[in-house]
């Protein structure tokens, strides 16, 4: 008697796909779900079940769901796009808009070079968003330092466009004049300001090569960048 085989949804198939793009196996894209502590928000059994198409990705919690695309580096744009699936998560059930997120615009990448994305957003939970706030994801090495608090490649950062004056020791968002955003540390020296990286290896700028964007409040893992 022959066996049929189940195949799997086109949108499982398209999350494998981005999982092997990216050279992860299962269980560690399990380890990049995990936000606010050592323990993942989506498990290795978790993740098997949507790739096999048993368990359907907008059935997640928000906050779950959320830190899948991050860990996939993925927009929820990108993700309907590659997947066909609607990204339900800024509406109850009823259709009504939830209370607890907030849509944030990504604006780039904190690196010179390729805007991540051009345009787009993010949900955020609501109590960690401020009046102009903006996402960027941090590419690069240049702020990670090896300690827990560092900015390591992929993470996300929300950037108070507020405050801009530089203060000592603060983490801001700049533009480079005419070659993209990058993350620097303000220091001052003597009387006169320089932004520098975290990572020895990393550039020294000084405050005429570039544009002020905000100030650095928080990482999109809820730990405050000290």
């Amino acid at each position: 008697m022959a066996v049929r085989v189940k195949s799997r949804p086109p949108w499982a198939e398209a999350l494998r796909r981005r999982r092997e793009e990216l050279g992860l196996t299962q269980e560690r894209l399990a380890e990049l779900t995990a936000l606010d502590g050592p323990e993942p928000l989506v498990s290795q059994t978790m993740i098997s079940a949507l790739e096999t198409g048993s368990s359907l990705p907008t059935k997640l919690q928000a906050e779950r769901l959320f830190a899948l695309l991050r860990a996939l580096r993925w927009t929820p744009e990108e993700f309907a796009e590659a997947t066909g699936l609607d990204v339900p998560l800024v509406y109850r059930p009823s259709g009504e808009p939830r209370e607890d997120v907030v849509w944030v615009p990504v604006v780039g990448s904190g690196v010179a070079g390729r805007p991540w994305p051009e345009s787009g957003s993010m949900p955020v939970p609501r109590p960690l968003v401020r009046p102009g706030s903006v996402l960027i994801q941090v590419e690069g090495d240049s702020m990670d330092t090896g300690e827990e608090d560092g900015l390591r490649d992929g993470d996300l950062v929300l950037v108070d466009q507020n405050l801009k004056d530089l203060r000592e020791g603060r983490v801001y968002a700049v533009e480079i004049i005419g070659d993209g955003i990058t993350i620097k540390r303000a220091r001052r020296v003597g009387n006169r300001w320089i932004l520098v990286s975290d990572n020895p290896k990393g550039p020294i700028l000084e405050p005429e090569e570039v544009k002020v964007l905000g100030e650095v409040y928080r990482k999109i893992s809820i730990r405050e960048v000290k």
